[in-house]
């Protein structure tokens, strides 16, 4: 066989399981769509609501009104995950009683508070759970006994600003020379604040989320090519990735296969090749570009860029640097401000 025609009928190949595979992923968005729509329209939800009525203890069998196990499972838990979501809608934070499983276990009994968060896309994150324990003594204090909450939040921190406990110095009941080091005014003693602790605790995790989503808005906004799934959708795409070793990232804000997952910048007119956190908590976000320049800029918890840093073959790219903390100075419109920046250099050029 020739083999320019082998090329040719490998590459036709590629072609058509790219477009096949951009085709069921097309499907299965739109049956996501029809699938929510169908599942929140109102007369399946009056429904749901109809056959969740008990009937009556006299009514006899034939004339019962119908219960859940006559309903189909779907409807059962739309039904449920819709009142989950109002639930977590009107409550945020919600406080429930725990019991620690584990036989070796000192403290048994803790106070849990569960923490939703809500993500760009409308969708409810997985929750944070913080177990608070009682403290022996007279006041009734709490401390931090296990959570769930990421590294990003200084739990230690926030615990010893809004969950003081007090402690016992030494000598204290031990006659005059105790009380004497021990004058009232003296002591630094504050009442614990747990809502205030459970409110910084949330709003350090919403400033967190609200900067992994900004990143990856501006990720989506460039374009994300998934190895093994959309590289092989374009071969001109592939010819700027053919030497640079750093091209493939995994995405370290994401979770399960999303993390396990490379990814890449496609190709795009503003000439960037690379856009990441530089570590989990995603304050500071790296980019490079197809002339070797590399910068570096500080989102906000307002969602702001505070200072960037530009640096090229020539030294510092000052220009590029007021472009991206210039005009409202949102991390959102980052890439329209770079836009307009490359339109007037292309003009004046």
């Amino acid at each position: 066989m020739d083999p320019d025609n082998a090329n040719y009928l490998d590459s036709d190949l590629d072609a058509e399981i790219s477009s096949i595979r951009a085709e069921i992923r097309t499907l299965q968005h739109r049956r996501r769509i029809l699938t929510s729509s169908i599942l929140s329209s109102r007369p399946l939800q009056r429904l749901s609501k109809t056959y969740s009525i008990p009937p009556p203890p006299n009514q006899s069998h034939s004339h019962r009104q119908p219960e859940w196990s006559d309903i189909s499972p779907l409807i059962q838990s739309s039904a449920t995950h819709a009142e989950t979501n109002h639930h977590r809608i009107a409550f945020s934070t919600t406080t429930f009683p725990f019991t620690d499983p584990s036989p070796n276990a000192e403290i048994t009994n803790l106070l849990g508070v569960r923490i939703d968060i809500c993500g760009r896309e409308g969708r409810y994150t997985k929750p944070y759970y913080v177990l608070l324990r009682r403290v022996q003594g007279e006041k009734k204090e709490v401390k931090v006994h296990r959570h769930t909450v990421p590294s990003v939040v200084d739990m230690g921190r926030v615990e010893r600003v809004y969950l003081p406990v007090e402690t016992r110095t030494e000598g204290e009941g031990e006659g005059d020379e105790g009380e004497e080091q021990l004058k009232p005014w003296k002591r630094k003693s504050r009442k614990q604040d747990l809502k205030g602790f459970v409110r910084e605790v949330r709003r350090q995790l919403v400033v967190w989320h609200l900067r992994c989503d900004a990143v990856r808005y501006l990720r989506e906004q460039l374009g994300v090519v998934r190895r093994g799934v959309d590289d092989d959708d374009d071969d001109d795409d592939d010819a700027m990735y053919e030497d640079d070793e750093r091209a493939w990232e995994r995405d370290i804000l994401g979770g399960g296969d999303s993390a396990r997952e490379e990814t890449r910048i496609a190709k795009n007119k503003l000439g960037i090749v690379s856009l990441g956190p530089t570590a989990l908590e995603a304050v500071y976000v790296r980019m490079e570009w197809e002339d070797g320049r590399v910068g570096r800029f500080k989102i906000s918890s307002t969602g702001m860029v505070e200072r960037a840093v530009v640096i090229g073959d020539a030294g510092r790219d000052k220009l590029t640097e007021g472009v991206i903390t210039g005009g409202d100075g949102r991390v959102e419109t980052l890439l329209e401000r770079l836009g307009k920046h490359s339109v007037v250099g292309e003009t004046e050029a």
